[in-house]
């Protein structure tokens, strides 16, 4: 089956939204005469009645509220293809509302924003550092950026990968001649750990195992803390071992401060998300923002 004008489907949409012929055609400026032989004729297309209508009611059958999400989704698709057109004829401006780690600004965001607001001189940005998930729609944000082992997409948020941060198993130097080099993933148990979460929730360890296989290790830490930083620090002064992201230890690495532990299983990395709210038309600011972070992190990745 299919339907001779689309254009139907979009004045269907509008009568519903409307709740009447009369309220879409001061909406819409179509006479509601005409707005009504439409809709009948898109019923009798379908062989259905999508509006039960009299001199005093205005009802919505089942079959019609199902055949109304489909048109409303045509429509705002179609509304966002002319939103693209549009972005990419004028140069972005305008404010962006981004939210990230502290530890992700201060390792990527510091650096590349300076690049990008060069790049683009009419967008200004204000970034909210906070370890804590934001709510986007609730706090009005625009993207934000975050690191996580499961994807983050929802019904109200899409997120679109950026890259894999590089992960790596570490610990000092002091620790490993004291408790011995583990050899196996199961060694690992011999010797004490530091843990990413909290107590309810420890990050478990993920590495590629001898034949390609993903291995999780669940670590019973002496120390849990959410901050990076933190355990960067327990873990130079002996504290345990832990699984960090490559960029917030690799001075540590150079300098000698930690080794690698079972680089033969190299840990598994974790990947880099753009959150963004599922709406409509997404502005031109914000959508070259977030092309420009995917261009920077596949290039450190």
């Amino acid at each position: 089956m299919t339907i001779d004008d689309l254009n139907d489907l979009y004045l269907f949409a509008r009568v519903v939204e409307a709740g009447g012929f009369a309220a879409a055609e001061r909406d819409t400026g179509i006479l509601k005469s005409r707005l009504s032989r439409r809709i009948a004729a898109l019923e009798k297309q379908l062989g259905v009645r999508l509006i039960h209508r009299s001199a005093h009611a205005f009802n919505v059958t089942d079959v019609g509220q199902s055949v109304y999400k489909h048109a409303r989704a045509m429509a705002d698709e179609a509304q966002s293809a002319v939103a693209t057109v549009a972005d990419s004829l004028n140069e972005p401006s305008g404010l962006v509302r981004m939210s990230s780690s502290i530890l992700t600004a201060e390792l990527y965001l510091a650096g590349w924003l300076g690049e990008f607001m060069s790049r683009y001189p009419k967008v200004r940005v204000s970034l909210e550092l906070s370890n804590r998930f934001v709510d986007l729609l609730a706090e009005r944000i625009d993207l934000a950026i975050r690191f996580s082992t499961e994807p983050l997409a929802s019904a109200d948020v899409v997120a679109r990968p950026l890259g894999l941060a590089r992960m790596v198993l570490v610990a000092s130097p002091a620790l490993l001649e004291k408790y011995g080099v583990p050899a196996e993933i199961s060694d690992l148990a011999k010797l004490p750990a530091l843990g990413q979460g909290t107590l309810e929730a420890v990050r478990p360890w993920s590495f590629k195992g001898p034949h390609g296989e993903v291995v999780l290790h669940h670590p019973e830490p002496r120390l849990v803390v959410e901050n990076i930083i933190a355990l960067r620090e327990a873990a130079i002064r002996g504290a345990g071992v832990i699984q960090l992201p490559w960029d917030a230890c690799k001075a540590q690495l150079e300098s000698g401060e930690l080794r690698v532990v079972l680089d033969q299983y190299p840990s598994i990395g974790t990947g880099v998300y753009g959150l963004y709210p599922s709406r409509v038309g997404m502005p031109a600011a914000v959508r070259a923002l977030l092309s420009f972070l995917e261009e920077r992190f596949r290039s450190v990745y």
